[in-house]
């Protein structure tokens, strides 16, 4: 006779109170098929195992957990840049986030694109560099158009996208083609080269609510006066500059152009961050940081006008 053990005398009320605060890793490694009265506990309540995290060792065990809990997975999130995963075993992911502290091949990245899961997912965040065997340009935009282009797929359905690589942000994506109009993306984040390059971008979110951008160069280039965005709901917009040599100062002009690209949502926004990392803030006639009130009059302005 199997040994009953004081966790097991608790009432189903009381475990699942216990479980409320633990992962989905943690049921899934402590307490699925440990006995058949808590894998019914962990099977009937689907939000218990719905957020899984793969770690970066042991794949195959995790592999053999996709063939009992696959279709209760609904949130992802990879560690490793193996990315040969049963994705078809997951027919209920809506979100996924890739966060491998090692590049990921531009190659094996297309077992992901090419699944049939990935145009259901809602939300995919992208933290991993991604590179190329055979181009060695770590600048090149053609291996970030591997994770970049396929949002913009018509099929797709993602309403949030991140893809804020922790090596290095995109370079360009102006020339990229094969973009398409994304309907259901509203909110998305990007880590930036050029601030320029979100101009580029935008033109292709007409339903876009929030937008958060790391950007390290800010260049006041002329914009193609005809280019309209007024029609973007963007209701939240975040700018953090992350040039840490201070190679490019916050001027004035490169302040009003930033004023020029937001008067452009003045209708629909209603949340505005801004983070210049202090000492990009310099006026242009004596290079001295611009003061607070400043500052605030013209985010003022900026979200009155």
């Amino acid at each position: 006779m199997a040994e009953v053990t004081c966790f097991d005398r608790l009432s189903t009320e009381i475990i699942l109170e216990i479980f409320n605060y633990l992962l989905s890793n943690d049921l899934m490694f402590s307490f699925l098929s440990l006995n058949k009265r808590l894998n019914d506990i962990l099977f009937h309540y689907d939000r218990l195992l719905n957020n899984i995290q793969i770690p970066t060792r042991n794949l195959d065990f995790s592999n053999n957990i996709f063939q009992l809990i696959g279709s209760k997975i609904q949130h992802l999130t990879l560690t490793t840049n193996d990315l040969k995963i049963p994705w078809d075993l997951l027919p209920n992911l809506r979100s996924l986030t890739i966060s491998s502290a090692i590049p990921l091949n531009c190659d094996h990245f297309h077992l992901i694109l090419n699944s049939k899961q990935f145009c259901n997912l809602e939300s995919f965040e992208m933290k991993s560099k991604i590179y190329s065997e055979e181009v060695y340009h770590s600048d090149d935009h053609i291996v970030e158009g591997t994770a970049f282009i396929p949002i913009f797929y018509p099929f797709n359905k993602l309403k949030s996208f991140q893809y804020l690589s922790t090596i290095s942000p995109f370079q360009t994506v102006d020339d990229i083609s094969g973009m398409d109009i994304s309907q259901y993306l509203e909110r998305l984040s990007l880590k930036l080269w050029e601030f320029e390059t979100v101009y580029f971008i935008i033109q292709y979110c007409p339903n876009l609510k929030e937008l958060d951008l790391i950007v390290t160069v800010i260049h006041p280039v002329k914009v193609n006066e005809e280019l309209d965005l007024s029609n973007i709901p963007l209701q939240k917009f975040s700018l953090t500059m992350n040039d840490t040599r201070r190679s490019s100062l916050m001027t004035r002009a490169r302040y009003l152009y930033i004023t020029k690209f937001l008067k452009q949502f003045s209708e629909t926004l209603i949340s505005l961050s801004l983070n210049f990392c202090g000492e990009h803030i310099i006026s242009d006639r004596q290079t001295e940081k611009m003061n607070d009130t400043f500052i605030c009059s013209t985010l003022e302005y900026v979200i009155r006008y």
